[in-house]
């Protein structure tokens, strides 16, 4: 079953996030808290590209490509919920990560559709506050 090695919000591996921060020590990118673990964002637009999600990572490719390579089965489904999978996401388990080169090109696809995107407008936040029953 594809993603079936992938669990709803998994244990964070620190070994993963430091050698992905390694491997992007020199890229112009920004590491982040995120849910949890620990996710990159382009400094260029501030969008997500990347993530460690427990012993693998979740890659921001495009949902065409995304697509295509779950159905090829290069990849699974990035579903964090466990209902309701990412569709421009895919999950990359260890085994599909062993390699350093691998990974690096993996960022690189992923870093190259996210630098396509613009960037995040801010959105007003809106106002929570209860109102009083009357």
């Amino acid at each position: 079953m594809p993603g079936s090695s992938q669990k709803a919000w998994p244990r964070r591996d620190e070994q993963l996030i430091e050698r992905i921060d390694n491997l992007l020590s020199a890229e112009p990118v920004l590491r982040k808290n995120f849910f949890g673990t620990v996710a990159w964002f382009l400094e260029s637009n501030d969008l997500i590209f990347a993530g460690a999600w427990g012993e693998g990572v979740m890659l921001r490719l495009g949902e065409e490509r995304s697509t295509d390579l779950i159905e090829s089965g290069a990849a699974d489904p990035h579903d964090p919920t466990g209902h309701r999978p990412k569709r421009e996401y895919v999950f990359l388990d260890r085994y599909r990560i062993k390699d350093d080169g691998v990974l690096l090109d993996w960022f690189k696809q992923a870093s190259e559709f996210v630098g396509t995107l613009p960037p995040m407008a801010n959105k007003p936040r809106r106002n929570t506050a209860r109102k009083p029953n009357t």
